[in-house]
């Protein structure tokens, strides 16, 4: 062991004729203080590393909550993944449907948001493309390979409520404080009823039959009777949202209440002119 201290100053405490030993115990405590500063600078750098992973790290979980939607929706995934981590859904199965009208599936625990969108489908002076309509994501929207300008000439068009003169039989309370909804886009969710296997939409019902659940109740709509192309029957959420700063008449895929035609139909049951409803029920 060395006499002296590293933090002892050798000028003042060395005995008579070691000065010798003080000089080399100096030397020796600057090689132990330079070793010393050498794994601190690779501790440091090894802490800054690992510093900097966990940032990445952070930063990649941020972008990717950022890029699940807003209200809970499923991440989009644009890798292929195995069947085991497929799903981010607990439970087996689940009933899917969409929501016509609504912008969110509902509050319930149990009911998942795999996307929202707008509706959309084909034009309706058209007599081809599709005839049903889509719910269409606004976000995460990705392309392959494509060429800009027309070449098909088949092309998928937004969506327009057309209830002009009968604006009270939807609801504004969900459409922040709007008069109508007329010419307004239709938003679209589309659900999934985690611990439910089965969906059905009854028409001219406002609820659910035993044992099943309601999801939504609404009216019946579709494409004009005298338009070109034709459209699906679908629900549309008696309690709609909209979009602000989307109420600009542009036609394209359209909505129209349906009403009943007594005779073809049963009269009695069915009575001419009569909006029809609609229920939407899981189980």
């Amino acid at each position: 062991m060395l006499p002296y201290s590293c933090t002892e100053k050798p000028g003042r405490t060395a005995p008579r004729g070691g000065k010798a030993l003080a000089v080399l115990t100096a030397l020796l405590c600057a090689a132990s203080i330079g070793v010393i500063d050498h794994k601190m600078r690779g501790y440091e750098a090894g802490i800054q590393g690992l510093k900097a992973q966990l940032d990445a790290s952070s930063n990649a979980a941020m972008r990717s909550r950022r890029a699940a939607d807003d209200d809970g929706m499923t991440p989009f995934r644009d890798e292929p993944v195995s069947r085991s981590v497929q799903h981010d859904f607990p439970g087996q199965g689940g009933a899917l449907f969409t929501r016509w009208g609504r912008e969110v599936c509902g509050k319930s625990k149990d009911i998942d948001t795999v996307y929202t969108g707008v509706a959309g489908g084909s034009h309706y002076t058209k007599h081809g493309g599709g005839s049903n309509y889509l719910c269409l994501p606004t976000r995460n929207v990705s392309w392959d390979h494509f060429k800009d300008g027309p070449q098909t000439k088949n092309f998928l068009y937004g969506s327009e409520f057309q209830i002009h003169g009968q604006d009270d039989f939807f609801s504004t309370v969900n459409a922040e404080g709007i008069a109508t909804v007329a010419d307004y886009d239709v938003p679209c969710a589309v659900c999934r009823a985690q611990v439910r296997s089965s969906t059905v939409m009854i028409p001219a019902r406002t609820a659910c039959p035993n044992d099943w659940h309601k999801e939504y109740q609404g009216y019946l709509m579709s494409a004009h009777e005298t338009h070109q192309g034709r459209t699906e029957f679908v629900c549309v959420d008696k309690n709609p949202d909209v979009a602000i700063g989307t109420y600009e008449s542009k036609d394209g895929a359209l909505f129209y209440l349906v009403e009943a035609a007594c005779g073809s139909l049963p009269c009695g049951p069915y009575i001419a002119g009569r909006e029809i409803t609609c229920v939407v029920c899981t189980k």
